[in-house]
């Protein structure tokens, strides 16, 4: 077993990096596609901001490896430790994300150059997750090493991450209500599909135990929070498509889509922190 910090650490960690890839490739997508240059330059501005949101969760990640200096032996592992190929990827999106919006500032920043750059970001954003998603398929535990810890992760990522990203499209003053109905949309069918998920995976851990216990008695409260992660969800994506209202004030679509995106983060932390106290090896 991991302590309660270490454990709340990569809970944080699986919520908001994912989270916060998906909510940059939300915003790349709408850059991608949008044809205003002022719009664009507004959204490239604001870049900065899911790649705060990953950057926190990749700090939070680092308390667990004991010391800084660890942190240099985890890319000894690339290619065969899934730990080492999930940091790799977490440094190649972070690199291409926080340059890009650093060369955003330049006052010619072609297109040209641009839209393969975001692509490119966006490839390793995807590959973060992918990676982070296959970083518990250990052998030694059968409650983490199962098809539901990726599905999971994924539906959890894109549960939250395109209201994130909505939520700087506003801040951007982003006028493509139809995306951001899209965005709060695979929301919706993010958290439907992931409560189902986390259902199942709940429902499978009567069949898992060690020689000392049963794996459903380390998490007790599951059942609570998989509802809690329903109800919460579907609060937060509520307020996300209300703030999509064209009449409403711009501060009340801001708060409206800013309470949307922590209750979804909060709604995602709390499965986390479960499937973390699902740690149990075989044998003793």
């Amino acid at each position: 077993m991991t302590s309660g910090f270490d454990e709340f650490s990569l809970a944080l960690f699986t919520t908001l990096a994912p989270a916060g890839t998906i909510a940059f490739i939300a915003l790349a997508l709408a850059r991608l596609l949008e044809r205003d240059h002022e719009a664009a330059v507004r959204i490239d501005r604001l870049a900065a901001l899911p790649f705060s949101v990953v950057l926190v969760g990749f700090i939070a990640s680092a308390t667990h490896l004991g010391t800084p200096a660890n942190a240099l032996h985890v890319f000894s592992g690339v290619g065969r430790s899934p730990l080492s190929n999930e940091v790799l990827a977490a440094v190649a999106f972070l690199f291409l994300a926080g340059s890009y919006w650093m060369a955003a500032f330049k006052q010619h920043f072609p297109d040209s150059v641009a839209k393969p750059w975001l692509v490119l970001a966006c490839a390793a954003g995807a590959a973060l997750v992918a990676c982070t998603s296959l970083a518990y398929a250990v052998d030694t535990v059968p409650t983490w090493n199962t098809w539901y810890t990726p599905a999971n992760l994924w539906f959890s990522a894109l549960l939250a991450g395109p209201v994130i990203g909505l939520l700087f499209l506003h801040l951007a003053r982003s006028g493509r209500l139809r995306y951001g109905a899209v965005l709060v949309a695979v929301s919706i069918v993010a958290l439907a599909a992931g409560t189902v998920v986390l259902t199942l995976h709940q429902q499978s851990l009567a069949g898992v135990a060690n020689n000392e216990l049963a794996a459903s008695a380390l998490v007790p409260g599951y059942g609570t929070a998989i509802a809690f992660h329903a109800l919460a969800g579907i609060a937060g994506c509520v307020c996300a498509a209300l703030s999509l209202r064209s009449r409403r004030s711009r501060q009340a679509t801001l708060a409206l889509c800013g309470a949307g995106t922590l209750l979804l983060l909060t709604a995602v932390l709390v499965t986390r922190v479960e499937f973390y106290q699902l740690h149990l090896t075989v044998g003793f």
